[in-house]
Formats: structure tokens, C-alpha cells, sequence
């Protein structure tokens, strides 16, 4: 006679099918709201990089809080729309130009000797020429919804007007806001509160106008030298380049070979030339630029740079790949607070016994 084959059961009490439905319901919402939470995100780290901006104004001209904070986000929008009507129409023909006569750049780039012999061993060129074609039919309508052309239009300005009110309406009720989390906290841990609010404000402010700061020094000495030396739709490769220069590490990189390419259609000697310009260059903006307007304004490291770049762009594109080191830094500075006193009592026991210690610098108790 067979053994029966035992049986288990698996019994789940109504809380947990409460707890489970509550979940999959809270997963489903997140995900209905995920471009909403995605302006408000863009909406709060505006805030915080233009909270500085809002204390010096109303330092400088005694206003209060709320006209404060309407000033500088009106001055960012004028000076915004400004820009926009004087680089619009001219950035988007060149770039229409640009993405039209891909094709044909590419084509330039593979009839000169230096990537001959490149196309006699691999296919290379062909390859990179029906990705070009690919790319010059595809772009125009990606562009095209992007900007908001057609009937996203509307949506489009709707995005950036409730980015601007969010942004205005979190600047004036920050103080209030913050003051209500300190209220319901104890003294000391209200105190580190009002700290670790302060320098994450600073931080991010410094990094984001850094930042910018940089990209359009990048991008005006990219598309200058491409103009003079002749090559195609300078404008574009300049808002590229400095597009690019805002993601750490790789864009600046990315960019100089984008150039470089561009401008192998003028011959191999304009294209050595621009590679000189993109290597001095970088040197010049990791050494000079660099150090002098953001200073340690994230003092992280290269690997942290780089992993977190990958892992915000993965989750959130290219807006990731742009806020990855502020809130990377911003985390670090979070992180070297709550284990101040852990770090100094460590460090003491370590210099009690003779060793020293060798920690991180930057995790260093400063006092």
C-alpha cells in the first residue's frame, strides 16, 4: 500500500490579506502618480537650490519670505524665457540641420583615411551608417514630442507652469514647513534637523549653479571652436556638449568624442585640432573650473560618482543621471551626521590604544 502524499496548507489570517491588499493597492497608486511624483521631486530639489538664493535676497533687500521667493523664481523664469526667445529658433534649425545631415557626416567621417582601413577589417562604418539613417528618421519625432509640438503642446506648458507654482509655493512655506517637522522632534535632534537642512541646502545649490555654471562654459567653448574650424551645426554641438558636461564624469567625455567626430568631415587635421581643444580643456575645467566654483561642494568619490549615476539613470533617465551626486552627497552628509558621535567615540578608543585609526578623511569628525 502507497504512502499518501502529505498535504500543506498555507493559512493567511484576514490582517495579512488586509496588509497584502494594501501593498499591491499602494504599489498601484505609486505607479498611476509616477509623473506627478516626478514634478514634485524636480519641484523640491529646485527648492532646495534656490533656498539660499531666497535668504540672501531677503537679507539684501529686507523683503519677506513670500515676495523673496517670488522674485528669484520670476528672475529664473524671465531670464529662462529670454533665452529661450534669443536660442529657440536658431538652436533648432541647427539642430534639425545636425540630425538631417547625420547620415551624411557619417559618410564624410568614413571616406576619410582614418577609418578606411577601420572599414576593410570590421564593419564598422556600415553599422555606424544605418544607425545614422536610423537615427536622422527617428529623432524629429522624438523631438518633435518632447518639446511639445502637436497636441502635447498643452501638457507640456502645463508641466512647467505646475513646476513653477510647486517650486514658488514650497520656497515661501519652507520655513513653516520645516518648523512644523521640529516641533513634534526633541531639542537636540530638532537642532541637527535644522543642521542637516542647511548644508543639504547649501550643497545642492552650490553644486546645481556650479554645475551650470560649467556645462555653459563647456558648451560655448565646444561650439566655438567647432564654428571656427568649420563644423556642422556648431550651435547643436555646442547645447550637446554642454548638455552633456552636466552628467559627471562620462559626459564631458562623451561630448569631446561627439565633437571630434563632427568635425573629421573638415579633414583629419581640424579633427586633431579639436581633440587638442577637448583635452585641454577638460584638463582646465577638472583642475581650475572645478575647484574654483564648486570647490568640495560633494567631496565624494570617483566610484560613488560614477555607480550612482548609473543606478539614478537607470531609475530615472537622464533626470537621474543629473541629480545622482547631490543626493548622493546629500546622503553622505546625512550618513557623517547620525554617526558623528559613534566616529568620535571610535576614534577615541583607536587613539587610546595606540592605533590612530585610518579611516575615511571625509568621515572625520571635523568637531
Amino acid at each position: 500500500m502507497s504512502e499518501r502524499t502529505p498535504r500543506v496548507y498555507v493559512q493567511i489570517p484576514p490582517r495579512g490579506l488586509l496588509v497584502i491588499g494594501a501593498a499591491i493597492l499602494l504599489g498601484w497608486a505609486l505607479v498611476s502618480v509616477t509623473g506627478a511624483l516626478i514634478a514634485v521631486f524636480i519641484s523640491v530639489f529646485i527648492t532646495l537650490m534656490l533656498d539660499p538664493a531666497v535668504g540672501w535676497v531677503m537679507r539684501r533687500t529686507r523683503l519677506g519670505r513670500g515676495m523673496a521667493s517670488l522674485v528669484v523664481v520670476g528672475a529664473l523664469v524671465l531670464g529662462g524665457f529670454l533665452l529661450t526667445l534669443v536660442l529657440l529658433i536658431p538652436l533648432l534649425r541647427d539642430l534639425q540641420d545636425f540630425i538631417r545631415d547625420l547620415p551624411q557626416t557619417v559618410a564624410e567621417i568614413r571616406a576619410s583615411d582614418l577609418f578606411q582601413s577601420l572599414d576593410q577589417h570590421v564593419d564598422f562604418g556600415a553599422d555606424a551608417q544605418d544607425h545614422a539613417s536610423e537615427l536622422a528618421s527617428a529623432v524629429p519625432v522624438s523631438l518633435a514630442s518632447f518639446v511639445g509640438i502637436g497636441s502635447s503642446v498643452f501638457y507640456f506648458c502645463f508641466i512647467l507652469v505646475e513646476i513653477t507654482f510647486l517650486t514658488l509655493f514650497l520656497l515661501a512655506d519652507l520655513p513653516s514647513l520645516t518648523g512644523a517637522v521640529r516641533s513634534v522632534l526633541e531639542p537636540e535632534t530638532s537642532d541637527r534637523f535644522a543642521f542637516l537642512q542647511g548644508e543639504i541646502s547649501h550643497l545642492i545649490s552650490r553644486y546645481a549653479f556650479g554645475a551650470i555654471v560649467i556645462a555653459t562654459i563647456c558648451g560655448t567653448t565646444m561650439g566655438v571652436s567647432a564654428a571656427l574650424l568649420g563644423a556642422p551645426a556648431p550651435l547643436a554641438l555646442g547645447l550637446i556638449s554642454g548638455l552633456l558636461d552636466l552628467i559627471p564624469q562620462v559626459g564631458a567625455t562623451i561630448a569631446g568624442i561627439i565633437v571630434c567626430l563632427a568635425t573629421l568631415t573638415q579633414g583629419v587635421g581640424p579633427m586633431l585640432i579639436m581633440l587638442a581643444i577637448v583635452l585641454v580643456y577638460q584638463q582646465f575645467e577638472n583642475y581650475v573650473l572645478q575647484p574654483a566654483i564648486q570647490g568640495k561642494a560633494t567631496n565624494i568619490s570617483g566610484f560613488l560618482v560614477i555607480a550612482s549615476v548609473v543606478v539614478f539613470g537607470a531609475l530615472l533617465g537622464v533626470l537621474g543621471a543629473l541629480i545622482a551626486v547631490p543626493v548622493t552627497a546629500s546622503t553622505q552628509i546625512v550618513v557623517r551626521e547620525l554617526t558623528k558621535e559613534r566616529r568620535a567615540r571610535m576614534a577615541a578608543m583607536a587613539a587610546a590604544a595606540g592605533t590612530g585609526g585610518d579611516g575615511d578623511p571625509r568621515l572625520t569628525p571635523t568637531g
